[in-house]
């Protein structure tokens, strides 16, 4: 079996589409977390990419998106399908070694050259499931089956009883774990995780997301005064690019810690693992090297005694792939569920995956099992919307 073709869409589901103009889109969705202050979050950002090859089988993949599209879909197309087309489709992370080495001698360790080698080993897997016809969690030697969850966001929202109002839909949605960004200052942290977890009670978990607001001596100062609110997780109080740092943070921690989502590699997370720096291991599978990148990571969690929960944002393609993985991995223990309204989850593919009370239920069907709605995605792809907003 050898790829005859690669392509790449770049898409961009703007909010202000979905709300009906931009004067409509609630000020929550565009700084839901700290890091969105100073450049709000606009709408929904992916990069899909197929790959086919001769036997007519079609493998779907994806790339991270955030902040915009365009870069790993230059990468894809302009850099890896003329290096990839031709080639026998084998082992995904041996075929993609060598343009991983290629990436780490020009300095492109970080960003969307990893994003792009992620969304494109996604894809190769697919297509190995799909040509196998079987489910891509049967191919990895592992069952399909229901996968925990736990649901986010609470956003910022103005006030602790908003926030309790946005954590109470969830419960009565049928989650049993909710996550709260945090980051606003440890007095109006602390205002709104008390006020929610009073309100869903200690029969539900509560997890923290403080997308790398603090310095260490305020993630300890904050840690400290939430040892009394059973809190799951907090996850990334500080920059991530300090292993040692975070180690610290997490010694004079009487919550566990969990972090990931911003790392690009395996090693980079054991890195993580090893400087005793976190409890919970959460990759994205469309930035961290794809279904090869997770499983490696599965590996290093079972080695430290660490969990693995993966990171949920992404079109439906990642989710897909993602929730799959998960259903083979050893060390996982729960998924991201994450509900910021975004039309690239919910409408792009044909059937959308099923969550049920706090669970998603995985299709059988080969592959990761997510077939798009081509015309939509088109109505999405920025390189159309440019060509349509060109001057005759």
């Amino acid at each position: 079996m050898k790829i005859t073709s690669i392509r790449a869409f770049p898409l961009y589901a703007s909010f202000a589409r979905q709300y009906g103009g931009a004067d409509k889109v609630p000020p929550s969705m565009l700084a839901p977390a700290n890091h969105f202050r100073l450049v709000p979050r606009t709408g929904q950002h992916a990069t899909i990419i197929t790959i086919q090859s001769d036997s007519g089988h079609i493998g779907i993949g994806e790339a991270f998106g955030l902040p915009h599209a365009q870069p790993t879909a230059s990468l894809v197309e302009d850099v890896l399908a003329p290096a990839l087309l031709g080639q026998t489709v084998g082992t995904p992370a041996d075929m993609l070694a060598p343009l991983y080495a290629f990436f780490v001698a020009l300095g492109h360790t970080r960003g969307p050259s990893m994003e792009a080698l992620s969304g494109i080993d996604i894809a190769l897997w697919d297509l190995l499931a799909r040509q196998a016809d079987k489910p891509l969690a049967e191919y990895l030697g592992g069952a399909v089956g229901p996968v925990d969850t736990y649901v986010s966001p609470v956003p910022y929202l103005d006030t602790p009883e908003q926030s309790v109002q946005y954590a109470r839909a969830f419960v009565e949605q049928g989650f049993k774990a909710v996550k709260l960004k945090i980051g606003r200052g440890v007095g109006t942290d602390m205002a709104h995780i008390a006020a929610v977890r009073d309100a869903i009670g200690r029969g539900v978990r509560l997890m923290l997301d403080a997308n790398c607001a603090y310095g260490v001596g305020e993630a300890i100062e904050l840690a400290r005064a939430l040892k009394p609110l059973d809190i799951a997780w907090l996850e990334e109080p500080i920059r991530p690019d300090s292993p040692e740092e975070l180690a610290q943070v997490r010694r004079q921690c009487p919550v566990p810690i969990a972090c990931g989502e911003n790392e690009f590699s395996p090693a980079s997370f054991e890195a993580l693992a090893r400087a005793g720096a976190t409890d919970v291991l959460m990759p994205n599978i469309t930035r961290a090297g794809g279904v090869s990148g997770m499983l490696e990571i599965d590996r290093i969690c079972a080695r430290h005694g660490v969990a693995l929960s993966p990171h949920g944002v992404g079109s439906c393609i990642g989710v897909a792939a993602a929730v799959h993985v998960a259903c083979a991995a050893p060390a996982f223990a729960v998924y991201e569920a994450n509900l910021l309204p975004n039309t690239l989850r919910s409408d792009l593919p044909l059937a959308p995956m099923p969550l049920l009370d706090g669970k998603y239920l995985p299709t059988r069907r080969p592959g990761h099992g997510c077939d798009l709605d081509w015309e939509l995605l088109a109505s999405y792809d920025i390189r159309a919307a440019k060509v349509r907003q060109e001057p005759a």
